[in-house]
């Protein structure tokens, strides 16, 4: 794999993810409950501290990390495997990835219940809305190794 590839699939990552978090803070503007994915990943790692909550800008570094993390997974290893055009794989991708989260990410670490279901009853939508948008912009913008 060439540098420039890397950097195309890591600039795709960060950019669906940009996408992917401002649609989960702009929820509410579409009638769906607002999921703060920084705040949330940010107080995951690091708990409160002596000053108080932690900085929401550390959340923004782990989810934009885990954007790109996931960007080339889905560019070097799985991509190949999803049927369709690279859109269509892209959303399939996402799908995975709102199945992932929903059924061992959100209960087993975050402990908010299999799809969110201890927050909000609707904020499964939300969740499944933002991990589509991922994946539509991450199908659309990164190239397939």
């Amino acid at each position: 794999m060439q540098l420039e590839n890397i950097v195309l699939v890591a600039i795709a990552g960060f950019l669906a993810t940009y996408v992917h978090m401002l649609f989960a803070m702009w929820a509410p503007k579409f009638g769906l409950p607002r999921l703060d994915f920084p705040k949330g990943l940010a107080m995951l790692t690091f708990e409160e501290t002596f000053d108080g909550n932690p900085p929401i800008s550390l959340g923004l570094i782990q989810i934009h990390l885990n954007g790109i993390v996931f960007a080339l997974l889905y560019a070097n290893v799985i991509a190949q495997y999803l049927p369709g055009i690279p859109l269509v794989k892209g959303i399939l991708f996402g799908g995975i990835l709102f199945l992932a989260s929903g059924l061992f990410f959100v209960p087993v670490i975050v402990r908010h219940g299999i799809f969110f279901c201890k927050e909000h009853p609707r904020a499964w939508m939300t969740a499944f809305v933002v991990h589509g948008v991922f994946g539509v912009v991450l199908g659309w913008l990164c190239p397939i190794l």
